[in-house]
């Protein structure tokens, strides 16, 4: 695995493998790296990188709100440098519903998408949540936690000793779990590691989740959503509703939840590499 990051580029990490393009778009608070057992899998038949969002990168302050269209359009502007006429996207939670954005800006970037438990609204859903967040941006639950995470540890160790004692990881294995902590935090000074991806920045994401249906609609490429039986984030409704709007979109399911693609690697590089062959 290696990292690039050029003045005036969108930065990336490039995970190895021959032959086509697949790009990676990671969840909010997960960096790339923290995907390595799946990215990994994935390169074994395919030319594997995984893009970097906004919030590890910007040198500006998190603002309240900020439109996941800016988060595809980082997508759109790597792969236009990558040289690439049209890749491969696998995404997770909010990489995967930005790789939609995407796809439905430029469609004839993408042969196809897979979609790892993503961050799916429906209309009415979207409204009140979007209202509630615009009336009051830090009372939802899931932003409160973001922005009370802890962004300071001793060490790597005293990160993943936090950090595996909490619930949502509970499924996820040491290694894995490693590798999430080695790619979310960085030394500054001595052993102590700080946060890379601010709890700022997740709030920020959190408040700002899109409407989705008109991008689904659009969606002109094969699209595969791998959802979790105990994903907190995609209900049986959702998956209907989604699956309903263009019949280019077929779903699966998977043990596990929102956090599938850490919690079962290899079942989803199989569900995935399995798609992709499918429709070459």
């Amino acid at each position: 695995m290696k990292q690039f990051s050029e003045p005036g580029s969108v930065p990336f990490l490039e995970f190895g493998g021959e032959g086509e393009s697949l790009f990676f778009a990671h969840a909010n608070g997960y960096p790339p790296g923290s995907y390595d057992v799946l990215l990994q899998k994935l390169a074994a038949k395919l030319n594997v990188e995984g893009v970097e969002h906004r919030p590890l990168w910007s040198e500006s302050r998190a603002p309240t709100f900020m439109p996941w269209q800016v988060y595809a359009r980082d997508l759109l502007d790597r792969i236009e440098e990558s040289g690439a006429d049209s890749v491969w996207l696998v995404g997770h939670s909010m990489g995967a519903a930005s790789a939609i954005l995407a796809a439905s800006e430029q469609p004839s970037r993408f042969k196809g998408i897979v979609a790892l438990d993503p961050v799916l609204i429906s209309n009415k859903a979207w409204f009140w949540s979007r209202l509630f967040a615009r009336l009051k941006p830090d009372a939802m639950p899931i932003v409160k936690r973001a922005l009370a995470r802890p962004h300071e540890f001793a060490n790597h160790r005293a990160a993943f000793e936090f950090y595996r004692g909490k619930r949502v990881f509970q499924r996820v294995s040491d290694s894995v779990l490693m590798d999430y902590v080695m790619a979310a935090h960085v030394a500054r000074g001595g052993e102590q590691v700080h946060l890379r991806y601010s709890g700022e920045w997740e709030a920020c994401v959190y408040r700002s989740v899109p409407r989705m249906s008109g991008a689904l609609k659009r969606l002109k490429c094969p699209m595969l959503i791998v959802a979790g039986d105990r994903s907190d984030v995609l209900s049986a409704k959702t998956l209907n509703w989604a699956s309903g709007l263009n019949s280019k979109i077929q779903v699966t399911t998977l043990s596990g939840g929102h956090l599938l693609p850490l919690e079962a690697p290899q079942a989803c590089a199989e569900v995935a590499l399995d798609f992709i062959q499918s429709n070459k």
